[in-house]
């Protein structure tokens, strides 16, 4: 076989060093792999190893402190050198070291058998000693037992008597009754003190306002963090459906706000039908949505009103939100209870007014809130709502809004639907439907409807009538969305 030329030879040569060099890359690579992984466990371990200690020496600590706890007691034990004494005579008599046992223990010769003079304890301890305490055969001082200022076992019949009574021997013939805890020995826990908030409530008359101080909250429930970050919103219903809230609070459990909100054109009159409510809200930091901590409900009817004096008030926070809907007026207290009912599908909120120059109705869908589920399919359904002008029976107009997700949407589309010229339009026999509808994929779903008119419910005629006579002015309410009246799905 002939040889190969000069320049391949270098060549074979070239790429076979270029290997071994890369194959002594590959090994480096890999043992540098393996000794970072060793280190980073290493690094793990030694956390670990930490963590643990620390929580050891603090279960240390705390056994330390409850210790210290125990013996700074105020509370009367049994004294320990009487106790030393007694178990000491107790064990001469059992060896028989003691001839006169009734002298040793402060037994009264006039007595019967087991009788103890009143200058002793009044309480009968046992006490099992086979023999004299090793302490006093070694020439030993006794110390005392830490476990008799907290927790003592008692026996006989006659209760809590004298606490500093020494251990007496049993009365002879009589069995040895069952024994017990002084249950006022023991620790009881602490109750945890519980959130409540305090405010001011003033009313002026000349002004007809009522002024709403929120100065704070205390004790808040701890969250991931040692603060939380709070606020206060405050709602004057049925006549102020919209909430007025206080500055952001931060870091802090225990917040003041020292913050006035003013109601104005409440009457006198007005006042005992009205209900403050505050409700309290944390802003979590891992979270977009804020968390609703508690809230209190204050019917201004409790209110002592007192000429220029403001009256000051604490209550608790209850951490059950109360189902109470939004009402722009005093009328609204019916619909209130009447949307708590399971009929009801939800609310839709709703402005109106009557131009009387153009002949028209201008219609404001602003949003719904709470709408029903109509299917167990997963997902956020569309809505949109559909209105309909009806004079005498027939459509006269239809407007419809566009689909928004969810199921509390926002609108907030305006419409002018035009009505029949001529007359009073109280006398005239008109009425609007809103039919709130779900659509999701390629179905599409009636979920209720809301009837305003003359021949409306009772709610939709207080809402017409108001629209007829405020002219130029837009009358604003919350109407309960009824599930009778619309045809059911397919």
């Amino acid at each position: 076989m002939p040889a190969l030329p000069g320049p391949l030879e270098d060549a074979s040569i070239l790429s076979a060093h270029l290997w071994r060099k890369l194959e002594g890359a590959v090994h480096l690579q890999v043992f540098l792999a393996i000794g970072l992984s060793l280190l980073c466990f290493c690094l793990l371990l030694g956390c670990a190893i930490c963590w643990h200690q620390r929580k050891k020496h603090r279960l240390d600590g705390r056994k330390a402190r409850a210790l210290g706890r125990v013996l700074a007691d105020p509370r009367p034990g049994f004294p320990s050198q009487v106790t030393a004494v007694a178990i000491q005579q107790r064990g001469m008599e059992i060896e028989g070291d003691v001839p006169d046992a009734q002298a040793a223990t402060g037994a009264d010769p006039t007595g019967p058998p087991g009788h103890v003079g009143p200058h002793k304890g009044a309480l009968q301890g046992r006490a099992s000693l086979p023999s004299q305490p090793l302490s006093q055969k070694l020439s030993l001082p006794v110390q005392p037992l830490l476990g008799w200022q907290r927790r003592r076992t008692i026996a006989g019949t006659s209760g809590f008597a004298e606490e500093g009574s020494c251990l007496c021997s049993p009365t002879p013939g009589t069995g040895i009754p069952r024994s017990y805890t002084d249950p006022r020995g023991l620790s009881s826990p602490v109750a945890k003190p519980r959130p409540h908030l305090c405010f001011t409530v003033f009313y002026a008359q000349p002004t007809a306002t009522l002024a709403v101080t929120v100065v704070g909250v205390s004790h808040l429930p701890k969250g991931l963090r040692a603060g939380r970050d709070s606020y206060v919103k405050v709602y004057l219903l049925p006549k102020f459906g919209e909430p007025q809230r206080t500055t952001l609070h931060r870091k802090s459990l225990n917040p003041e706000f020292q913050e006035q909100f003013h109601f104005s054109r409440c009457s006198p009159e007005e006042l005992p039908g009205l209900t403050l409510r505050f409700t309290v809200h944390a802003k979590e930091f891992h979270s977009l949505k804020h968390s609703f901590l508690g809230e209190v409900i204050f019917p201004c009817a409790e209110v002592a009103w007192s000429r220029g004096v403001s009256s000051a008030y604490a209550r608790e926070l209850s951490a059950t939100k109360t189902k109470l809907k939004k009402c722009f007026s005093a009328q609204d207290v019916e619909s209130a209870v009447r949307l708590s009912q399971p009929w009801s599908m939800g609310q839709l909120f709703l402005l109106l007014q009557y131009q009387a120059l153009a002949n028209r109705i201008k219609v404001l869908v602003r949003k719904a809130d709470n709408l029903g589920r109509l299917s167990r399919i997963p997902g956020t359904p569309d809505h949109y709502v559909m209105i309909h002008l009806y004079h005498d029976g027939k459509v006269i107009d239809t407007k419809e809004t566009k689909p928004m997700p969810g199921y509390s949407p926002v609108w907030n589309t305006p419409f002018l639907l035009s009505v029949p010229a001529g007359g009073d339009i109280q006398k005239q026999p008109l009425s609007l439907e809103f039919t709130v509808m779900q659509a999701r994929f390629t179905r599409t779903c009636a979920v209720g409807r809301v009837l305003i008119g003359p021949d409306a419910p009772a709610m939709g005629q207080v809402h017409w009538r108001e629209m007829c006579s405020r002219g130029n002015v837009e009358s604003a309410r919350w109407h309960s969305i009824q599930a009778g009246g619309v045809p059911p799905c397919p």
